[in-house]
């Protein structure tokens, strides 16, 4: 028996399960996983987990089971399941657009559902994940899955409607802040700056904010006006920000990340 298995073996779920594992939350014994890819399932062994041959099978055997496949393989995914889940069962879905009507449309309206949204810092110990509590899943059983998300970062709650949404500030952002440092430290190399250091002050530059924004207790705007001076340098890159539609083409952004959450749900 497991208590807590994987179904898909990809970055994301070897995220979750090393950072339990390696804050005590989980034993490499009490893990499950089940992959179609004979390499992966041979990496998950190696860490000591349970390889299972069969969804029904690591169902019957699992409490906790986390759905860590593609939105597109939901529907085979979870009518595989369905035969061998039970109430005992609690049901993680970490797949983007995929909502708990959508599950319980497949395995009942019984079934216990956590909705999650995590990022890949968790592989760092620094991932950031939003969670949603659905009936008839109990409070000790969502406590347990907070817990084993917490063990690799931040956790919060919101409501299961908004788990498309808290994507576009979440669940994607971190590929839109690898594409910001990039274009910098393209920018950084064109003047003659070398790649490595450019990467690492602008790196330490991200830490040093991100800190200065959950630690000082000052809005978005005073932290802009501690750095920006009247007719500085500062100022005219936040105005060629401005001039370039920064406020809009983020919008764009999200907006599009939350549509495409909503098209792979239906």
């Amino acid at each position: 028996m497991t208590i807590f298995s994987a179904l898909g073996a990809g970055n994301m779920a070897n995220a979750i399960l090393s950072g339990a594992v390696a804050a005590g939350c989980l034993k490499p014994e009490e893990i499950g996983t089940y992959n179609v890819h004979e390499e992966k399932r041979r990496a998950m062994a190696a860490k000591g987990y349970t390889v299972y041959t069969s969804i029904p099978e690591l169902c019957r055997d699992s409490r906790y089971i986390l759905l860590s496949m593609k939105p597109q393989q939901a529907e085979e995914v979870l009518l595989a399941m369905k035969p061998a889940v039970s109430s005992r069962n609690v049901i993680i879905s970490i797949a983007a657009g995929i909502s708990q009507k959508y599950i319980q449309s497949i395995l009942g309206a019984g079934a216990k559902v956590v909705l999650a949204m995590p990022n890949t810092p968790l592989l760092v110990g620094c991932g950031a994940t939003a969670v949603a509590c659905c009936p008839p899943t109990t409070q000790e059983e969502f406590d347990f899955v907070k817990g084993v998300f917490s063990s690799a970062g931040l956790v919060r709650e919101i409501p299961g409607d908004k788990m498309n949404e808290i994507i576009a500030v979440s669940g994607s952002t971190p590929a839109y802040l690898y594409r910001i440092a990039q274009c910098f430290c393209q920018y950084a190399v064109q003047h003659g700056i070398d790649e490595e250091t450019a990467n690492a002050m602008f790196c330490q530059t991200m830490v040093g904010a991100a800190k200065m924004m959950t630690e000082t207790g000052k809005t978005h705007q005073e932290l802009i006006d501690m750095v920006t001076s009247p007719k500085g340098t500062t100022l005219m890159g936040l105005e060629a920000l401005e001039a370039g539609g920064i406020r809009e083409l983020i919008q764009s952004c999200c907006d599009a990340t939350v549509r495409r959450a909503y098209e792979l749900g239906k």
